[in-house]
C-alpha cells in the first residue's frame, strides 16, 4: 500500500537547494502553484521564488507546473513567466497528470521531484507515481480550511523512511 509520506520536508521552496536535488538524482521538478509557490490570492510569486526557479533551470533541472487550479489563465501566466510547460485542473492525486508531465519532460518517474504543500494531493500523487515528494509549509494558512485540512494531514508530516 502506498502512503503519502513526503520524501523530504522544507520550510519553503527556496530551501530546496540544488545539491539536495542532485543527491536525490532529480532532473526535473513538478511545481504546484497555490500554497506552494505563492498564496492563492496572490497574482505572482515573490522575486526570490523566481530566482530559485531560474537557479534550477540554469543548472539543468527541468521545470513543469502541475496544478489543480481550475483557472487556466492563472496557471498559464505563471508557467509562461518561468518558461515552463503546464497543466491546470490536473486532478491530483490521479496519476494521469503526473505521467503526462513526466512524458513531456522526457524523464523517468524516479528522476522527478514533486514540490507541493498538500499531503493528499501532491505527496500522495508523487508516491503513487514513484516520484519524490518534497513538501513545503503552505503559504495559504490564512484560508479557513487550512487548519482542518492540516489536522487530517499531520500524521504524514514526517520524512519517508528511505
Amino acid at each position: 500500500m502506498v502512503l503519502p509520506y513526503p520524501y523530504k520536508i522544507y520550510d519553503d521552496v527556496t530551501q530546496i537547494i540544488l545539491p539536495d536535488l542532485q543527491s536525490m538524482g532529480v532532473k526535473g521538478v513538478l511545481l504546484d502553484i497555490d500554497g506552494t509557490l505563492m498564496r492563492t490570492k496572490d497574482k505572482a510569486p515573490e522575486d526570490r521564488v523566481f530566482e530559485w526557479i531560474n537557479t534550477l533551470k540554469q543548472n539543468g533541472i527541468l521545470v513543469y507546473v502541475l496544478s489543480n487550479n481550475k483557472h487556466p489563465e492563472r496557471v498559464k501566466a505563471l508557467a509562461e513567466s518561468i518558461g515552463a510547460e503546464w497543466t491546470y485542473l490536473a486532478h491530483k492525486p490521479k496519476k494521469a497528470g503526473f505521467y503526462n508531465a513526466a512524458k513531456s519532460l522526457g524523464l523517468e518517474h524516479c528522476e522527478i521531484a514533486v514540490v507541493g504543500d498538500q499531503i493528499f494531493t501532491d505527496m500522495f500523487g508523487a508516491a503513487r507515481c514513484g516520484m519524490k515528494g518534497l513538501i513545503v509549509n503552505s503559504l495559504d494558512t490564512y484560508l479557513w480550511y487550512y487548519y482542518p485540512r492540516h489536522l487530517l494531514e499531520i500524521i504524514f508530516w514526517r520524512e519517508k523512511r528511505k
